[in-house]
């Protein structure tokens, strides 16, 4: 407790006992107060919006209550009480309107941040990704990288070579090539002679038709020999045919094309 430096009675104010952090935001630099976060108000922006939802539900019931009670009221030829209930509907109707009016607010309010938060977070992450291209580009000499480039394509081209003299044909390659040519043609006009001299052999089945015509030959020459040399015969009109006889001989006949 801070003493009375004055007499009892005295006219004079007591002083009073100053707190020190006020006294240091009076006469000194006064705390800056942290910056808000976007996704914090977001989400509060978010549960307004629920809370407007649920106002919205309960005036569309409100006002459905009170048509009802309006009808209800009407019949029983109660016309003051129906009244009232309409003019409760109106007022209801117009909390309503208002209640969308601000919902609407709201929702365009949270879209507009949503797109600022991550616009800004976009941006961070392109700020990060230059400050570690910058990182990396320091690490790297562009002279180093010129030495790095020149030293592949010269072992590039020596791997060239190597494969070029790899590829090369081993051994003795004088071969004369007209020599060769005389030959290759040689040998063309031998397998041309021999395909002349060869016979074209026959199909099995002109073969077949070949031999049944020498044996068809041979049997009609063994019939004109036998006929030549067999004893006169007599006449037909003298002779009596048996009726074998006459259909052996109809038969030769027939054969000969007599």
């Amino acid at each position: 407790q801070t003493s009375n430096a004055f007499p009892p009675g005295s006219s004079r104010a007591v002083p009073q006992t100053l707190d020190f952090p006020s006294a240091m935001n009076l006469f000194g630099k006064a705390k800056k107060a942290p910056k808000p976060k976007i996704s914090e108000r977001i989400n509060e922006l978010k549960e307004a919006q629920e809370m407007l939802d649920k106002q919205e539900t309960h005036l569309e019931k409100k006002m459905k209550d009170a048509t009802k009670a309006a009808l209800k009221k009407s019949r029983a030829k109660n016309k003051r009480g129906a009244i009232f209930e309409l003019k409760r509907k109106k007022m209801f109707e117009k909390r309503l309107n208002q209640v969308y009016g601000q919902r609407e607010n709201v929702e365009r309010l949270i879209n507009a941040m949503e797109v600022v938060s991550f616009n800004k977070e976009t941006i961070e992450t392109m700020k990060r990704g230059k400050v570690a291209l910058e990182a990396t580009i320091k690490e790297v000499d562009v002279d180093e990288v010129n030495d790095l480039m020149d030293d592949i394509n010269e072992n590039v081209a020596m791997a060239d070579e190597v494969a070029e003299a790899m590829g090369q044909t081993i051994g003795n390659t004088d071969v004369d090539e007209e020599e060769l040519e005389a030959e290759l043609e040689a040998l063309q006009n031998e397998e041309m002679e021999a395909k002349m001299l060869e016979v074209p052999e026959l199909p099995v089945d002109e073969k077949e038709e070949t031999k049944q015509e020498s044996k068809e030959q041979e049997s009609e020459e063994e019939i004109f020999s036998a006929l030549s040399d067999a004893p006169a015969v007599p006449s037909t009109s003298t002779l009596p045919k048996t009726s074998n006889e006459s259909k052996e001989l109809d038969a030769v006949t027939a054969s000969l094309g007599i």
